[in-house]
């Protein structure tokens, strides 16, 4: 298990960007690359590489806002495509006013194979069969988890 955190407020360089995380606050011996380790990260990168098939749950929270109102919406990525049921997006109706959101998904890796995930902003988001481009997010007090379960 890991969780990793990005605790001071980040500000995405476009609607696309991925999220960093800062501060990796609990570790288990398992959750590293060393034999025989499921995952590697390190603090300040975008990115967790699942190096073992299995299955894995991934909890995700953060307070969100944009410097402009409208939609932000961040989801978690397998190897740089957004995985379906792992979006979370809200209406900021005032800039710089902070929303909580959260992503929980349980995912497989097949066997012998390995995975690379991130949480990443989403550039457009459908409501209705209207296409809504997002706004850059900023985001504060962000946690996730990461646990192999099987």
């Amino acid at each position: 298990m890991i969780q990793s955190v990005q605790e001071q407020e980040y500000v995405f360089a476009s609607n696309t960007d991925n999220l960093k995380f800062s501060t990796t606050d609990l570790r288990t011996r398992s959750a590293s690359c060393q034999f025989p380790g499921w995952l590697n990260h390190n603090e300040g990168s975008a990115t967790f590489e699942i190096l073992n098939g299995g299955i894995y749950e991934v909890k995700f929270n953060a307070n969100v806002t944009s410097g402009t109102a409208g939609q932000v919406a961040l989801a978690l990525f397998g190897d740089g495509v957004q995985i379906i049921g792992a979006e979370a997006d809200t209406t900021i109706a005032t800039a710089g006013e902070y929303e909580n959101i959260s992503i929980n998904k349980t995912i497989r890796v097949c066997g012998r194979s390995s995975a690379t995930l991130s949480i990443q902003s989403v550039p457009n988001v459908v409501y209705d069969d209207t296409t809504t481009e997002t706004q850059i997010p900023i985001v504060k007090n962000c946690n996730i988890i990461l646990t192999r379960i099987a």
